[in-house]
């Protein structure tokens, strides 16, 4: 069995509908104005890098807000969902015929959960981890499930440049998702659907 680790933000599905939904709630409770900050300009970040980027001025104040969004993000996708991109629940079923199938993401902890959850994968994907679980950048966790699992090779699927430099310094091969919401100059393969990775023999 060959092993494929799925980023999930732009990859598997898009959530960030329903993230501005939570966040205009959240702000609310802050007293600040989160109407002008695109979501999915941020989408992949860690929590550090999101404070960094939209907090510069007052860092505490977005600590204190990323972090209540992250558990309203939560309680909010597990009874929603997100938007699942058309074809990810097909494809991956039938991958898991021929493929070990991980999730790795820049999330919360509970944010993989919910998604799982939501679409009812648990029989689809082996493992997962995050960056709420271990404070630690894209390519560590994905060392870390990796010889969590026995894996000696795998191949990284996502959507972004720094998807591409975590999967290269985690030394395995990157596969981009051409529509999700990134773009990336350099990659292994490239699909435009996730279906496409049907016709790979990876």
């Amino acid at each position: 069995m060959k092993n494929l680790i799925f980023d999930l933000d732009g990859t598997l599905w898009d959530s960030t509908k329903q993230i501005e939904i939570v966040w205009k709630k959240v702000s609310k409770q802050f007293n600040i104005n989160t109407s002008n900050i695109s979501i999915k300009s941020i989408m992949g970040m860690t929590n550090d890098e999101i404070i960094a980027t939209l907090f510069s001025k007052d860092s505490k104040l977005g600590t204190a807000f990323i972090e209540k969004s992250q558990l309203e993000e939560v309680k909010y996708l597990s009874k929603y969902g997100g938007n699942i991109y058309p074809n990810t629940i097909s494809t991956i079923t039938q991958l898991k015929n021929n493929y070990n199938l991980y999730i790795v993401s820049n999330c919360q902890i509970g944010y993989i959960e919910s998604f799982i959850n939501y679409y009812k994968l648990q029989s689809l994907f082996k493992d997962f981890e995050c960056s709420g679980n271990t404070n630690l950048p894209k390519s560590n966790n994905i060392n870390i499930l990796m010889k969590r699992n026995n894996i000696s090779t795998a191949i990284y699927i996502g959507d972004t440049e720094n998807d591409y430099k975590a999967a290269k310094e985690a030394n395995i091969s990157f596969i981009w998702a051409s529509y999700g919401f990134g773009n990336c100059k350099k990659y292994d393969y490239k699909i435009c659907d996730i279906k496409d990775l049907l016709d790979f023999n990876l």
